[in-house]
């Protein structure tokens, strides 16, 4: 009986605390960014008179699964701007709860709960659905899908629902280096498994390819975004390329750079000859995101969204150096608050800075031998 009174407590709290996040979120909905007057709201008008043949012509700078979401919502009662974040919204929620299930299935802990909760309050989080409009939770949603999915060892899933978030970003490539290394190391998937990725992209797209898009159209999309947004080598967000000029061939050189510091990665889980599992696939999640989005140039402000989430989840799996979590989110809310409000609240080379820590740190603890060995903490916070 007590057990049953405490998990409808805890029920209870959960679902309360999800509706303050709501409300809280919903407080913001009138607020119009820049994106939403410009592109997102001229879709929906154009998607709620044409349809899906409008998604099919090549509407918008989107891939066309976040269209045919659009498209959707056009069915359902309500203003444009309260439906496009709402959907929004929903996905933080979803976030959430697959953040507390990759919590709980390494922990086993009562209080993984406490991991969706925070996720649904970060600042960036509320920020991004709310305020700006963005939809960086649906792609983070189904990133964390198939992380779960790995760590489950079904990996066919893990790699379809890694497609579906490439079908709305393509943001989820800072994650693909640790299945990359896996595949080496772990030797437990067939390389077979990595075309299910497109696949999910294709999947995703077939109501407008059924309407007469060329197949093409859903990989073309990313293409045209890579080319429109090289202008700067950063914008807004806190990386190496705020202490460097904009010159396109210093991006260029730390592309390169980038993708040596990956295999140097690899090499060393080959040459350690231990398989990643556990906790350590979200230390390896967490530390790919953080080299990709602070080495690679054309970053932007938003693109650090999945590293806000994961360095949660990792603090409630390691339950240490809570300056990781804090300063990825806080370096992510500097960011937001340059572009949403022309509010620079610190130098964002100083977050540049401490970002350079984080990554450090987190490589030293990757190598450090007592953190790889996997941990499985039980009935802990």
């Amino acid at each position: 009986m007590t057990n049953k009174k405490s998990i409808n407590k805890k029920t209870i709290l959960l679902i309360s605390l999800i509706l303050v996040s709501i409300l809280i979120k919903y407080f913001f909905f009138s607020f119009e960014s820049g994106d939403y007057k410009r592109f997102l709201l001229k879709w929906y008008n154009i998607i709620s008179e044409e349809g899906l043949s409008a998604i099919a012509g090549g509407l918008g700078n989107y891939n066309p699964p976040y269209l045919i979401l659009l498209y959707l919502l056009t069915f359902l009662p309500g203003s444009a701007i309260v439906k496009i974040k709402m959907l929004s919204v929903v996905f933080d929620i979803l976030m959430g709860l697959i953040g507390y299930k990759i919590i709980k299935k390494l922990t086993n802990s009562k209080h993984a709960y406490l991991g969706w909760i925070v996720i649904l309050f970060l600042p960036t989080v509320t920020l991004n659905s709310s305020v700006w409009a963005q939809c960086d939770s649906i792609y983070t949603t189904f990133v964390l899908l198939s992380l779960y999915l790995l760590i489950k060892e079904k990996y066919s899933l893990s790699f379809l629902s890694l497609g579906i978030a490439f079908s709305f970003k393509l943001q989820f490539v800072f994650i693909l280096p640790l299945y990359i290394i896996m595949y080496f190391v772990n030797k437990k998937f067939s390389i077979l498994n990595f075309l299910l990725i497109p696949l999910g992209n294709i999947l995703m797209c077939l109501p407008v390819l059924i309407k007469g898009m060329p197949l093409i159209n859903c990989f073309t999309t990313y293409l045209e975004q890579t080319t429109n947004y090289s202008v700067y080598l950063t914008r807004n967000l806190a990386n190496i390329y705020t202490f460097l000029p904009n010159i396109k061939a210093i991006g260029y050189i730390l592309f390169i750079i980038t993708g040596l510091i990956f295999l140097g990665l690899l090499i060393y889980f080959i040459k350690r000859k231990k398989k990643i599992e556990g906790n350590e696939i979200i230390s390896v999640a967490l530390l790919s995101v953080l080299i990709a989005t602070y080495f690679l140039p054309f970053m932007h402000e938003r693109y650090m969204f999945m590293a806000d989430i994961l360095s949660v989840i990792w603090y409630f799996l390691y339950r240490r150096k809570i300056f990781i979590p804090l300063i990825i989110n806080l370096s992510s809310l500097a960011g937001y608050s340059i572009y949403l409000f022309g509010f620079n609240w610190l130098p964002l080379w100083i977050f540049s800075g401490l970002m350079l820590i984080v990554i450090i740190s987190l490589l030293l603890d990757i190598l450090d031998k007592k953190v790889l060995s996997f941990r499985k903490v039980k009935n802990s916070v």
